[in-house]
């Protein structure tokens, strides 16, 4: 009898530890209003644009590293730093994992940059550029989605990075893809969030991935969220996928290596303007697009995916 018991105690434990991801679990995980409280917190004022040289970034990186301690994120590097320096100011990148690393296991890369271009005394209405959509909005996506992926284990190394120096040239996530491929850190695939909190023109709780043909990654997506990914003509056009922190991952460990967007050219008017602030912005689609990407990477996991070139950019 006894024997009999545990029996079924064991399958007990691993129907649980197998248990799918439902769509509906992570929307609600993941709150509108956590989401927004993220938002407005790294886009405020008080965060003087996230620029190094103002100490904005510093202020925003402190509030990253908190969310990672309260939220069983680990270290990936000592208090999470791995830092560089550009002109002369030095800054750093958080890197954070979730559960334990096996270099032995695929690794998979989260990130989003978490910098803006700071304060511009000569524009006397309004100085600070806080960069909510650019990209606190991506940084927010970074933020909930390793949120929801620490309560679970995966078969897969899970690494979520925020990067610095983006607005200075990309500087942070090429840092951070040097050091990795130094290190001998193998990254099966890598997916980047930028610019999130306009509705695209397609359609609610939809994105464009930038290098679109590039691998098979929107099929891989598309097939747990239907028309969730779309290909966007503009992307192309404006080659749009060398001009985020995706594209260093690419070009040194030649993987997939990716952007999510909602930012479309015909839906936001205020890149790199003072009136990017997070009032402009849907939170309402945007916490659906972040809800829908924590549970397709879920799945992804889940399956074992695997990601794959198919095109030469």
């Amino acid at each position: 009898m006894k024997a009999l018991k545990l029996f079924f105690v064991v399958i007990l434990l691993s129907s649980c530890a197998t248990k799918t991801t439902t769509l509906d679990e992570v929307q609600k995980f993941i709150q509108l209003e956590e989401t927004r409280d993220i938002l407005f917190t790294l886009a405020s004022d008080e965060m003087k644009g996230r620029e190094t040289a103002s100490g904005g970034y510093q202020l925003a990186a402190s509030f990253v590293t908190n969310f990672f301690e309260e939220n069983g994120i680990e270290p990936f590097y000592p208090a999470y730093k791995d830092s560089l320096q550009t002109k002369e100011i030095w800054s750093y990148n958080l890197v954070g994992r979730i559960g334990s690393f096996d270099n032995e296991k695929p690794t998979i890369l989260i990130g989003a940059h978490l910098d803006h271009i700071g304060i511009n005394e000569e524009n006397l209405e309004d100085s600070i550029f806080n960069g909510a959509n650019d990209n606190a909005t991506g940084s927010t996506a970074v933020l909930q989605i390793a949120k929801f992926l620490a309560t679970k284990e995966w078969n897969q190394n899970v690494l979520v990075s925020l990067f610095a120096d983006e607005e200075k040239g990309l500087r942070g996530a090429a840092h951070l893809a040097e050091r990795l491929k130094e290190e001998g850190v193998s990254l099966a695939y890598m997916v980047n969030f930028e610019m999130l909190g306009a509705t695209l023109t397609t359609g609610e709780n939809q994105v464009y991935m930038t290098g679109y043909n590039l691998s098979d990654m929107p099929e891989k997506m598309n097939a747990y969220a239907p028309e969730f990914v779309q290909f966007l003509p503009e992307a192309k056009q404006y080659n749009l996928f060398r001009r985020s922190d995706n594209y260093s991952f690419y070009k040194i460990h030649n993987i997939p290596a990716q952007t999510l967007s909602t930012f479309d050219f015909k839906n936001y008017d205020f890149y790199h303007k003072a009136g990017d602030e997070a009032e402009k912005l849907d939170v309402g689609n945007m916490n659906k697009v972040i809800s829908t990407s924590a549970y397709v990477l879920a799945r992804m996991f889940e399956d074992q995916v695997s990601v794959n070139l198919t095109n030469e950019e």
